[in-house]
């Protein structure tokens, strides 16, 4: 092991020695950050926190973008990205000034689409959305049908407020899900249906503020009713209304707190592996939210990689590493939003691209410098003059400077897992972005009614304030028909934020050491000790318990 001092955050760290041949392969030198500071900073290119109003800049017209409208580049709906009505910008390579401001600049004069995707139809307010229908302000997802407000979804329609969800029908409001049917507010349940508040729950149905249950039906608080008996006592209950269902969160995460036995991790059908949020991987060291990968280390996001490092949102990728939000390639280093692309560096949207080099925008291109083409010999004799450049310069085998991020660190991903106050953003030269005021946009705002049936047909037409950021916004016919048909109250807080609440209850940047409640073994934990859990148990003591 190398033990070193991060840059970012003053504190030792160790890299492990499968790490340190890791980095030799890759021909890169160990990094000079801690794994959290270099997760926080690659979180930082990824939008996240709100949706934009604003309008194409190659034809005006108005689209709903994760880019703000004075984005720090053009930004062109997506099919008129696409198209060949406009011309790729380009830069000669200037040997006094560093690489990477060049790139910057390119960056700055060259088009974005305004949202990631393809094969979609009615999801132009969505982002990386890929093969789906009828979607809104979601983000994140893959063959889904009539679904709002999600995040990272698969198979998902008829739904709304799902993070972390696959096969999911008719639900509200659940993260970690598979399979379900007719839930509301659930988290980690599987093969479920017709069931409202329910944690760590499989192949139940009919069940209400229950935890830990397998094979069960007709249960309220893990106690067996009968048929009868059961909704004759739920329906005491008046869900439709916002002020019950808040008490009722407020009662069932005391339940989780003291009653519910919590699995030390939820990985699945993993080995060799540590992290957490693992599903049949194998050889992975410190990885989070991955599925079907071998021998990655430090990724975050990700689904059927092999041989890639510090990295997040990765599909189907092999031997990358320093990158963000990738897809379909081979040997790639510190790029961002790219697809199918092969022995490149420094990269941003770029597709179908081969031996490329600080490139923005291009498409089905090789041998290119700054959006500039060359022969393969000068191409790589060049490559090689600017690396040596930048090594001279401090700035070798580093991923963009964080003023190339394409939103303000307050409205990306990273704020949602490392929380910054606008001045903490600012020391390490990150940027905040301002968000419009209440009476920006001269709409009529109306309190929150507490029930659904109390709410008429004029209330979308009206503004509601977020109760937590103070932002505008509104709900649609859909939403309110979907409210109405399934006894929801209407909700209190911005789309994002309710997403954001939804993904910290998955937590993992911050491990701590716990003992076993049931045979005191040592263990590496990643719930927060504020969350108050009194029984988590290891993998033997949980299965014992629970299974």
């Amino acid at each position: 092991m190398e033990t070193k001092q991060c840059a970012g955050c003053s504190k030792d760290f160790t890299v492990e020695k499968a790490d340190i041949d890791f980095y030799e392969k890759l021909g890169v030198p160990t990094p000079d950050k801690c794994p959290n500071c270099r997760l926080k900073m690659r979180l930082a290119f990824w939008p996240f926190g709100k949706f934009h109003v604003r309008n194409c800049d190659l034809s005006g017209e108005r689209i709903i973008s994760i880019f703000p409208p004075k984005a720090k580049f053009p930004v062109y709906k997506t099919s008129n990205w696409y198209s060949d009505s406009w011309e790729v910008p380009a830069l000669d390579y200037d040997p006094d000034a560093k690489f990477l401001d060049q790139v910057a600049k390119l960056q700055s004069l060259t088009p974005h689409p305004h949202q990631s995707g393809a094969k979609n139809t009615d999801c132009d307010s969505s982002d990386d959305a890929w093969e789906c229908k009828k979607c809104y302000l979601c983000r994140s997802m893959a063959n889904c049908e009539n679904v709002s407000y999600g995040y990272r979804m698969l198979h998902c329609r008829d739904s709304q407020e799902l993070t972390y969800c696959f096969d999911t029908e008719e639900s509200y409001d659940c993260t970690l899900c598979s399979k379900i049917s007719h839930i509301k507010y659930a988290l980690n349940v599987r093969d479920s249906f017709d069931s409202v508040f329910l944690y760590d729950c499989r192949n139940v149905s009919n069940c209400f503020m229950c935890w830990n249950l397998r094979n069960k039906e007709y249960n309220i608080m893990n106690v067996q009713y009968s048929k009868e008996d059961y909704f004759k006592t739920i329906a005491q209950y008046d869900l439709g209304s916002s002020a019950q269902v808040e008490n009722l969160k407020t009662e069932f995460n005391k339940l989780l707190q003291t009653q519910a036995v919590h699995r030390i991790n939820n990985n699945i059908k993993t080995i060799n592996s540590t992290g957490n949020f693992l599903t049949e991987n194998k050889g992975c060291r410190q990885c989070f939210f991955l599925e079907t990968s071998e021998d990655c280390s430090h990724l975050f996001r990700g689904n059927t990689n092999k041989d890639c490092i510090d990295s997040i949102g990765l599909l189907k990728c092999e031997l990358f590493y320093d990158s963000v939000q990738m897809g379909e390639g081979y040997n790639v280093k510190h790029s961002m939003f790219c697809t199918n692309c092969r022995d490149s560096e420094y990269l941003d949207f770029c597709i179908d691209c081969v031996d490329c080099f600080g490139c923005v925008s291009l498409r089905k291109k090789q041998y290119y410098i700054l959006n500039k083409q060359y022969n393969k010999e000068d191409y790589e004799k060049l490559v090689a003059e600017i690396k040596e450049k930048m090594k001279k310069d401090g700035a070798g085998d580093h991923f963009f400077p964080i003023k190339m991020a394409q939103t303000g660190y307050n409205l990306s991903l990273a704020q949602t897992y490392f929380p910054e106050t606008e001045e903490g953003v600012k020391k390490f030269g990150g940027e905040w972005e301002e968000l419009e005021k209440t009476e920006s946009k001269g709409r009529e705002t109306i309190p929150f009614p507490d029930n659904t049936k109390d709410v008429t047909d004029d209330v979308v037409t009206k503004a509601l304030v977020c109760e937590a950021t103070g932002r505008l916004f509104s709900i649609n016919k859909d939403d309110l028909e979907f409210y109405r048909k399934n006894n929801i109250p209407i909700p209190h807080l911005y789309c994002d934020e309710r997403t954001m609440r939804r993904l910290r209850l998955m937590p993992f940047a911050t491990s701590t050491k716990a003992n076993c409640t049931f045979c005191n073994k040592e263990m590496v934990s990643y719930f927060p000790p504020e969350w108050g859990y009194e029984r988590i148990a290891c993998e033997d003591c949980y299965k014992r318990e629970i299974a």
